[in-house]
């Protein structure tokens, strides 16, 4: 076997192994990662058929290199796929759920439409983020229906007690509804998400 390697779609494949690998650790660009992969796949493979009577030594490093991201990447994304169905599953399955009330968490509420005060301006005024559940019962009054989960917070990257809280009014003459979301953060319920229907 002659050593007269022709190195360039070796190290060229090294390269783009080497460009995955680091991009592998970011979630965003996981599909550039598999892409850049595969074009290292592919080139190494070239190198090994071009030195096939000559030493392959950066030809197969770029292509086993680049093999390797092809399969952990694939790895990690049906890992990433299969918890997020998992969490999208345990979220409905809590949402299902209703809850007791204690001192720190919204209470359940009362007869359906009783005392509903929301307006389409005070909805539109609630800020995710920043509205905490205090302020909205002290304005609309305690929620027709609750019930309470836990969920993966971004923000703070770990999983965070939720409470969804549902307000009716239902009469002969109309129909309206809001839904919010509030997530526990610092001992307090925040506003996070919020729908609504048949507002005035």
């Amino acid at each position: 076997m002659k050593d007269n390697e022709k190195k360039g779609w070796g190290i060229f494949a090294i390269i783009l192994g080497g460009v995955a690998l680091l991009e592998l650790w970011i979630p965003f660009l996981s599909h550039w990662t598999f892409l850049l992969a595969i074009v290292g796949l592919i080139l190494g493979a070239i190198g090994v058929f071009v030195n096939r009577k000559n030493t392959k030594f950066f030809a197969l490093i770029g292509m086993l290199l680049s093999l390797e991201i092809v399969i952990v990447g694939l790895y990690t994304d049906f890992v990433r796929a299969k918890t997020i169905n998992h969490t999208q599953k345990i979220n409905h399955t809590v949402k299902q759920s209703h809850s007791k009330s204690s001192s720190k968490k919204p209470t359940k509420a009362n007869t359906a439409g009783t005392n509903f005060k929301w307006t389409a301006t005070y909805f539109d005024s609630i800020v995710d983020g920043v509205t905490t559940y205090d302020e909205i019962v002290t304005n609309v009054g305690d929620p027709d229906k609750t019930s309470d989960g836990r969920e993966y917070d971004s923000q703070s990257k770990k999983d965070v007690s939720t409470e969804y809280c549902d307000w009716y009014l239902k009469d002969s003459s109309h129909k309206a509804s809001v839904s919010i979301q509030f997530i526990k953060k610092h001992g307090t319920y925040i506003a996070n998400y919020k729908v609504s229907s048949g507002l005035k």
